[in-house]
């Protein structure tokens, strides 16, 4: 499998994650605002701490294709800069969003809600925005070699990206 292949799958796992973390939220007589008796906190925790653990194993693919990739892909400091910040963003956003839902008694259910969306917003933010700068700069600049070898590197390295669920 070549890096590109292995990060769109990544994507999507994740993608689907984040479905499944909204879906409580989005039952037509699901959680409400005031509706606190079908909010599951155990799972909510549950599937949170689980998505944290598919972003970061996500983040260490990220860290070995940029320490791989850096030189040949020749990314410029305002690119680095921007996915940086994007990762940070994100990093932000999900400590904000674990605190909430450690501390969820079913009292603030929307403010879960709320954070829920926020998330997916900034990762989507990042994830496309990896998928329209980074995707095209690997097929770019490095030969379906190098692809392949470095989506073998990521995968032996163990650092599998999202979990598939």
């Amino acid at each position: 499998m070549d890096i590109v292949e292995f990060l769109h799958e990544s994507h999507l796992a994740l993608r689907r994650e984040l479905e499944a973390l909204e879906a409580p939220f989005r039952r037509p007589h699901g959680v409400g605002w005031d509706d606190r008796v079908s909010l599951d906190n155990d799972a909510l925790q549950r599937g949170v701490d689980a998505f944290f653990t598919s972003f970061r194993r996500y983040e260490a693919a990220e860290d070995e294709i940029l320490a791989e990739a850096a030189a040949p892909l020749g990314l410029d400091e305002e690119t680095v800069a921007e996915f940086t910040k994007g990762r940070r963003t994100v990093a932000d956003i999900m400590k904000l969003l674990g605190a909430v839902t450690f501390t969820c008694d079913g009292e603030h259910v929307h403010r879960v809600r709320e954070l829920l969306g926020r998330t997916r917003e900034e990762i989507e933010n990042h994830l496309s925005y990896e998928e329209k700068v980074l995707f095209p700069l690997l097929k770019e600049r490095l030969t379906p070699a190098q692809l392949k070898r470095l989506g073998e590197h990521v995968l032996s390295a163990g650092t599998h990206g999202a979990s598939k669920r």
